[in-house]
């Protein structure tokens, strides 16, 4: 597989997790602290992505499920260690073809897609403990009410109600 279909398999599965991120944060699951930081834990990992991802454009993708969540997982980290394999030939070879890229900053990029590549491997730990605190949970959906306004400081102070 060439490189550029790499990353685009990559970003397919970035705006995929990030669409389920999205729909877990407003889950019953952002109460459980442990869980409030595995969803930031993942928000994070999903935006270092952008990393290679920002080249190419998005496709319409589809939703996946959050039990698929270790599969898309363990599908990046084999995208991730081709790519850093094909990069590194690439910077091996003297070839700079990735985007353009110069000496430093295909070397940057490797770096940082190791980098990704360890963070991917730690969330693909922590979720095995999140996939059984949401299968207690069922799922459940909780709608996030707006908060009320409040009067402010010298409102309160001079009882002046809008």
């Amino acid at each position: 597989m060439d490189t550029e279909a790499l990353v685009l398999d990559l970003l397919v599965q970035q705006k995929q997790m990030e669409a389920l991120q999205n729909y877990l944060m407003k889950t019953s699951m952002v109460e459980d602290e442990a869980s409030q930081t595995f969803l930031f834990d993942l928000k994070d990992y999903v935006d270092s992505l952008s990393l290679v991802t920002i080249y190419e454009t998005a496709p319409t993708i589809e939703e996946r499920q959050v039990e698929e969540m270790s599969a898309i997982l363990g599908d990046q980290a084999q995208i991730l260690r081709e790519l850093i394999r094909q990069l590194e030939e690439l910077e091996d070879a003297g070839k700079k073809d990735f985007y353009g890229q110069q000496d430093g900053e295909l070397r940057r990029t490797i770096a940082g897609l190791k980098g990704i590549l360890e963070l991917n491997g730690l969330l693909l730990q922590d979720n095995l403990t999140f996939q059984r605190k949401w299968k207690d949970t069922d799922g459940t959906v909780v709608v996030k009410e707006t908060a009320s306004e409040k009067n402010g400081f010298f409102q309160r102070l001079f009882g002046k109600n809008k």
